[in-house]
C-alpha cells in the first residue's frame, strides 16, 4: 500500500566518474579504407587506442594546442 507521498522522498543519486577520472569516451562508427585498417592492424596491437591518439594529435595541431601526451 502506498501513502501517496513517495514523490517527496529523495531519489538515490547515481555515482559519477568522480574527480580525477578520465573523461568518458563517445561511441561512434567510422568507415575507413582497407588500406588504413591494414596498416593499423599490422603495426599496432591496440589499433583503437592508436587511431584515437592519431586523431587527437591532429585535432590539437589544428587548434594550436600542444601535444603533451
Amino acid at each position: 500500500m502506498t501513502t501517496g507521498i513517495e514523490y517527496l522522498k529523495p531519489e538515490k543519486k547515481r555515482k559519477g566518474r568522480g574527480p580525477g577520472k578520465k573523461p568518458a569516451l563517445f561511441n561512434t562508427s567510422v568507415r575507413l579504407s582497407r588500406e588504413v585498417m591494414d596498416y593499423f592492424d599490422q603495426n599496432y596491437p591496440n589499433k583503437q587506442a592508436k587511431i584515437r591518439e592519431v586523431l587527437t594529435n591532429y585535432v590539437k595541431s589544428q587548434t594550436g594546442e600542444t601535444n603533451d601526451n
